[in-house]
């Protein structure tokens, strides 16, 4: 895919909304469901002190499996306080549907 067209894609599929969005209902249910996890995670971090910044969008060809997956990644810098403290990710097909996203913490 060239950059052209991953820049279509990002705009066509509102990525990085998508990602926001996301996040927010990830750590919801997140702090909801496992709290001890989440509390590792995040420690005592106010939610609504959490700031998302858009990091980057890249096309991915995965081979850890028996066919290559396609799909494109777009990542959220979560800052607190304005240092880094995680990168959010989300995965979408070529359709725009997420298939999967993730929370890294540094």
């Amino acid at each position: 895919m060239e950059t052209v067209k991953l820049k279509e894609f990002e705009v066509k599929h509102d990525c990085f909304q998508q990602a926001i969005k996301a996040f927010w209902i990830f750590a919801e249910y997140w702090k909801l469901d496992e709290p001890d996890d989440f509390y590792e995670g995040f420690g005592t971090v106010d939610l609504s002190e959490i700031e998302l910044k858009k990091w980057k969008i890249s096309l991915i060809i995965n081979y850890s499996f028996d066919e290559p997956l396609e799909y494109v990644q777009t990542t959220l810098k979560v800052l607190f306080q304005e240092k880094s403290l995680a990168e959010y990710r989300i995965l979408q097909n070529f359709k725009g549907e997420i298939i999967d996203d993730g929370l890294i913490f540094k």
